[in-house]
């Protein structure tokens, strides 16, 4: 028997899709013939990223979705405004859904730490994957079966923090323990998470900006067994690795580099 794409046909949305990691796995998605809808914050770049990904791949089918879940007064009423959007009303529901949204980050130092400085990032990494989980319970969204997945994304600060992240830590390990409650609360629907490392996005060349070229070539030697940053394109087979495999649930993907073994 040949092996089948399992991609091919199936529908799937990504939040985060206009940049980085989402759109990797948007673009991952879209050469196996997934049916793919982004989300991102602003109309303006969601329609220039659908109207690129179109132009890689004629053939395909990308549409694009503004949301800024960072919006948290109005976060469950605009997530279910999307999926009612996407799904036509849950005639045409998900196969996968991923979830690799982030705003800038704001890491305040310990000493600083207030309950207004260190709520917020909660809210679009966190909060956000909550209200996901939500309206996947009602079944009015995704098909109930082990061929649909929910992933969520990470980060390698959680299991080995850096000076100064004991905030942005947290945010990680509270995915993670989101992302086996959702594991049991959601099944047969499989949920897992990605642990990406540092990978060169748009997000990631602030940081280079700030330490300067030769700094940057000094951490990088150190940072990982394989001295380099990683590539979207990797990382994007995680989630691919998560959308393929109807076994896998409750299951933390690392991309790193191998970070953690330095």
């Amino acid at each position: 028997m040949a092996h089948p794409n399992r991609l091919h046909n199936a529908r799937v949305l990504v939040f985060g899709g206009t940049s980085g990691i989402g759109y990797g796995v948007a673009s991952m998605a879209l050469s196996n013939g997934s049916i793919v809808t982004i989300s991102g914050s602003a109309q303006p770049k969601v329609d220039a990223k659908v109207q690129e990904l179109q132009s890689l791949y004629p053939s395909a089918s990308v549409h694009g979705i503004p949301l800024d879940l960072s919006d948290t007064a109005h976060l469950e009423a605009n997530l279910k405004a999307l999926f009612e959007k996407v799904t036509n009303g849950g005639e045409q529901k998900l196969d996968h859904i991923v979830h690799c949204a982030g705003d800038a980050l704001s890491l305040p130092k310990l000493h600083e730490v207030t309950p207004e400085n260190a709520l917020p990032g909660f809210h679009v990494r966190w909060l956000a994957a909550v209200l996901i989980g939500k309206l996947l319970v009602t079944g009015a969204y995704m098909h109930a079966a082990p061929s649909s997945s929910f992933t969520i994304t990470g980060g390698t600060n959680t299991a080995k923090p850096m000076a100064g992240w004991s905030i942005g830590a947290s945010w990680g390990g509270a995915s993670e323990g989101l992302m086996r409650g959702l594991a049991v609360d959601l099944k047969p629907i499989r949920v897992n998470l990605v642990a990406p490392g540092s990978i060169d996005t748009p997000l990631f060349q602030k940081f280079v900006d700030n330490v300067g070229r030769e700094k940057e070539q000094e951490i990088k030697k150190g940072y990982s067994l394989l001295q380099t940053w990683g590539d979207v394109k990797d990382t994007a087979e995680a989630y691919g690795w998560f959308m393929r495999d109807w076994y896998v649930t409750g299951t933390i993907a690392s991309s790193d580099g191998g970070r953690l073994l330095v």
